[in-house]
């Protein structure tokens, strides 16, 4: 069940929904989360975006943002994970860059120029993909990471947003790749209000 987040963050993040699942809820993702930073002896993670600090919490919501799992690693904060048998990374990003609301947060497309936009995500819990693959704004986010061509008519969607995290071959170079999942150095550019580290 999700619910409309009702504690106060230092803003207006109304339009959150956080995951409540009470005493009974999603404890294998729970658990997932608490013992892979255990065993890398973590307490905290940075935000992929800001690189601000945020603690992780042993009950939902987890994180004051949301977790995801990436087959690419974003920054050296991301932390390696064995998941349903396939290597991926643990990576978090904060509320504050979900929401975007705030000029200082913003993330563009460096070749749309369209805004990301994480504020339907759900807060303090984990996506089994990366979430910046599945939710693709332009034609460059289609191509092949060897050769450059479209993969797929940018007007096409996969099935699920997971689809985009997998492994695909392009049918001109045969190169085998996670092809939807590209470097966020890449793909975005932080607003020129911004003052704020380099996207890894």
């Amino acid at each position: 069940m999700f619910i409309g987040h009702h504690l106060e963050f230092g803003g207006n993040h109304s339009g959150f929904r956080i995951e409540d699942e009470g005493n009974h809820g999603n404890d294998e993702t729970r658990l997932f989360i608490l013992s892979s930073l255990a065993q890398s002896q973590m307490s905290r993670v940075a935000c992929i975006l800001c690189e601000e600090p945020l603690l992780v919490f042993d009950r939902y919501p987890l994180v004051d943002g949301s977790f995801f799992l990436s087959p690419k690693q974003h920054s050296s904060g991301c932390i390696e994970v064995k998941y349903e048998g396939r290597t991926l990374y643990l990576t978090c990003v904060c509320m504050s860059c979900l929401d975007g609301t705030s000029s200082s947060r913003v993330i563009n497309c460096r070749f749309c120029k369209e805004p990301w936009d994480g504020s339907s995500l759900v807060l303090g819990t984990m996506y089994a993909y990366d979430i910046f693959a599945a939710m693709p704004c332009c034609s460059e986010r289609f191509k092949c990471n060897n050769c450059f061509k479209m993969l797929m008519h940018p007007q096409q969607r996969l099935s699920f947003y997971s689809d985009y995290s997998h492994g695909v071959t392009c049918p001109y170079c045969n190169t085998q790749d996670t092809h939807f999942v590209k470097p966020l150095s890449f793909c975005y550019a932080k607003s020129p209000a911004a003052r704020l580290p380099t996207l890894a």
